[in-house]
């Protein structure tokens, strides 16, 4: 026992190297893995490079092509040139000669013609034929000359006709020779599309044997260093069986002094570990049976498995050549997208510039409508204080006439005050211009080189549509819009919410020094959370403020002072006596509309009245009366007044 105590020691240290070994080998693979990985970053320059030599000797030949048809157009629009050049001035020729002609022939028929009157005179025959002969050849001259100059422009257009046709071979020789210079060039620049594509394919292969190559070194490598733990294991394990060989030596000895000792205890227990191995037995012939059925269950998965590989390795196939329909497909949707992104970024450039010149005329018709409207504010003001001081009026009527009480008028400063000049400049619009402003003004090294960490690392907060609108764009220009659509995102709106951001991505205050990219995620989410915190904090002071900010600034504010004067005018005592008023000349309206009613009924009454006074006296003053036993006279009683005043 004391030896065993002794070899303890000796463990730890062979333990601590053991560790100390399987750090150096993990730091070997790390190294190992840093090399490959710049191994393969090299060999992708190297295709990169190739199909980046491809593109520029296709563009060159492309170039070239295009040089030697523009020199053909060319010299063809040089000779169109000169010859309307020498038709210009072979027509000046003419005319210059078409003007000397007639101005010869105009002196000369007007010597012929003062020669005709001479003949007049002469008397002799003979004279007389001779002047006569004379003027004939004269006359023959002139259309000598003329003749002349028709058979001269006449020869001059055959030579024209002449110089056409052969232009018009020109011309068709020199098409020929275009077509066929096209076809050279066609034909050149497919053999060269053809060789580079050879290129590029070879550069891959190439690339990727160097890659088999370096797998299969790697491959070797690790095979080779499992291959060394494994001897070290073995001798490690060598070691260990030595040593527990020597010390079973020892324990064998300790055993044999023992034995003597635990002979009889164990011949006692015999018996009792043979009933046990009776049983053990038992046990383990059940046990052998479930190991025979799991065997035979085992053989059937396997079979199981082989019919499941076999039907994967046909659907390895199958999915081969969706493969490659699909690649051609990719191909094919590649090239249409990419002249629909051209399209689109053409329209997008239109779109631009109808949304600058929409941007414009919004701006010119926004301050047409903002001056209309303060025209139309201004009317209706005066319409509306014209009307109230009517109210007014009536009112003082209604106190002074009706109610007979003293009327005290409002201060003039009702209709005064609050008339503005009629321009205001939109809060929204200033705010605007103040945040980018100052947005602007923070522009240091710091800055920049967190706005290109932030369009580096974060760019997926730019919206897809966004990016494919970039792509025909600059790098710097697409940077630009980028980091604008990133501060954006991240609600940064001024040179404060700036310098907030900023102070997440310094690591080191006194150096400047930003953080790691891989930790400018944590960076951006702690912004993220203490923006959020702080625009709650503020939002229920800008809540709070935003009507007095609102009565303060812009035209609705005037308005809405304006209308709540012209509603204060009248109070609202003023409106209950109104309305007390109202009630009472109503009834009292009701009142004499009663009482000329019952006016026109007395009359009608006292009409009818006096038609049966008259009545009644033409009955009793008349004669018929005189001849009865008993008038009428008798048997009525009249009031004297009334019967003499009928």
């Amino acid at each position: 026992m004391a030896e065993v105590g002794e070899e303890e020691p000796l463990d730890r240290e062979g333990r601590i190297q053991a560790r100390r070994q399987r750090i150096a080998e993990r730091n070997s693979e790390s190294s190992e893995d840093v090399k490959r990985i710049e191994h393969e970053k090299e060999m992708e320059s190297r295709s990169n490079q190739q199909i980046a030599e491809t593109r520029a000797h296709i563009k060159a030949l492309t170039t070239e092509g295009e040089s030697e048809v523009t020199a053909v157009r060319i010299a063809r629009d040089q000779q169109e040139n000169e010859r309307r050049i020498s038709q210009e001035v072979s027509r000046q020729a003419r005319r210059r000669k078409l003007l000397y002609e007639a101005e010869g022939s105009a002196r000369q028929n007007a010597v012929v013609a003062m020669k005709w009157s001479s003949l007049v005179d002469k008397e002799v025959a003979q004279e007389l034929k001779a002047e006569i002969e004379a003027q004939r050849e004269a006359c023959d001259g002139i259309i000598e000359v003329k003749d002349s100059l028709l058979a001269e422009f006449r020869l001059e257009l055959k030579q024209r006709d002449e110089e056409y046709v052969k232009a018009l071979k020109k011309q068709a020789e020199d098409v020929d020779d275009l077509l066929e210079q096209m076809g050279r060039q066609l034909a050149s620049l497919r053999q060269m599309h053809e060789e580079e594509v050879d290129e590029v394919e070879t550069s891959f292969m190439q690339e990727r044997h160097e890659r088999m190559q370096a797998h299969e070194a790697e491959v070797q490598a690790l095979m080779s260093r499992r291959r060394e733990r494994e001897e070290s294991y073995l001798e490690a394990r060598k070691h260990r069986i030595e040593e527990d060989q020597r010390r079973l030596e020892a324990a064998r000895v300790q055993a044999a002094e023992d034995y003597s000792v635990l002979k009889i205890k164990l011949e006692t227990e015999i018996q009792t570990l043979e009933k046990q191995l009776e049983e053990m037995r038992a046990t383990y012939q059940l046990n052998q049976e479930k190991l025979d059925y799991n065997y035979r269950v085992l053989v059937e998965r396997d079979t199981e498995n082989t019919t499941t590989i076999k039907h994967q390795k046909r659907k390895l196939t199958r999915m081969a050549d969706v493969l490659s329909a699909l690649r051609a497909k990719h191909a094919r949707e590649e090239k249409r997208y990419k002249q629909e992104n051209a399209e689109l970024t053409e329209d997008y450039k239109r779109v631009t510039e109808q949304f600058k010149d929409l941007q414009a005329k919004f701006q010119h018709f926004e301050e047409s409508d903002t001056r209309r409207y303060r025209d139309v504010w201004q009317m209706n003001e005066e319409i509306v204080t014209g009307l109230m001081r009517k109210v007014l009026q009536a009112d003082k009527i209604i106190h002074e006439q009706q109610l007979g009480l003293h009327w005290f008028p409002p201060s003039e400063q009702l209709f005064v005050a609050g008339r503005g000049d009629g321009g205001s400049t939109h809060p929204a619009s200033s705010a605007d211009s103040a945040a980018v402003s100052s947005r602007g003004s923070v522009d240091n090294d710091g800055v920049q080189r967190m706005l290109g960490l932030l369009c580096d690392e974060a760019g997926f907060l730019v919206e897809q549509k966004v990016l494919k609108l970039l792509e025909p764009l600059p790098v710097e220009e697409q940077n630009l819009l980028k980091i604008d659509s990133i501060l954006k995102v991240l609600g940064v709106q001024g040179a404060a919410d700036l310098q907030k951001l900023l102070s997440f991505f310094v690591a080191d205050a006194e150096s400047g020094e930003l953080i790691h990219p891989n930790d400018a995620m944590k960076a951006i989410k702690a912004f993220i959370e203490e923006h959020q915190r702080g625009t709650r904090d503020s939002l229920g002071q800008s809540s709070r403020s935003l009507a007095s900010t609102q009565g303060a600034q812009g035209p609705r504010g005037e308005e809405r002072e304006f209308w709540e004067r012209m509603s204060s005018v009248i109070s609202g005592k003023t409106y209950r006596v109104w309305g007390a008023l109202e009630r009472a000349l109503q009834r009292y309206h009701t009142l004499l509309t009663s009482r000329s009613g019952v006016i026109d009924e007395v009359r009608d009454l006292q009409q009818q009245n006096d038609e049966l006074k008259a009545l009644l006296n033409q009955y009793l003053s008349s004669k018929i009366n005189e001849d009865l036993h008993v008038p009428p006279t008798h048997t009525i009683r009249l009031d004297g007044s009334s019967f003499h005043g009928g």
